[in-house]
C-alpha cells in the first residue's frame, strides 16, 4: 500500500454514470458521507450513510473487495473521508465526481424528503 498521507497520493474518481453501472451490476458499495439531515432530504438509492463527521475508519466494516464509491454533495467531504479511509487500509476507493449534485445532473434517481408533497418540518 502506498503512503496515504503523502502528497504523492490520489483518489480515483468516476462519473455518475459510471458509478451508477457499478452499482447496477453489484459491483461497488455507495457509502454517502453528508449528514443525516442532508441524507434524509435527498439521496441515492441504496447509499449508506457514513457522516464524515462521525467516521472512525477503525470501526468502519470491511466490505470484501468491492468498490467502495464514497459521495457527498460536490466531492470535497466525500475525498476528505475516503483519504481517512486508506490511511486505515482501505482499497478499491472510489469519490463520486461531483457528488450529488452530478448524480442529478446525470439525470439518475435520488429519494428523500425532497420529493414528499407536504412538509412536515418544523
Amino acid at each position: 500500500m502506498s503512503d496515504t498521507g503523502g502528497a504523492d497520493w490520489s483518489l480515483a474518481e468516476e462519473d455518475a454514470n459510471t458509478v451508477n453501472g457499478w452499482l447496477e451490476a453489484g459491483s461497488a458499495v455507495l457509502i454517502d458521507v453528508r449528514e443525516t439531515h442532508e441524507y434524509e432530504y435527498e439521496h441515492i438509492p441504496g447509499a449508506l450513510l457514513a457522516p464524515l463527521s462521525f467516521l472512525d475508519p477503525t470501526v468502519f466494516p470491511r466490505l470484501g473487495a468491492a468498490r467502495l464509491v464514497i459521495m457527498c454533495q460536490v466531492g470535497r467531504r466525500s475525498a476528505a473521508a475516503a483519504k481517512q479511509l486508506a490511511q486505515a487500509g482501505f482499497e478499491n476507493l472510489v469519490n463520486l465526481k461531483g457528488g450529488l449534485d452530478a448524480w442529478r445532473e446525470a439525470g439518475l434517481d435520488t429519494q428523500g424528503a425532497r420529493f414528499e408533497e407536504e412538509d412536515y418540518s418544523i
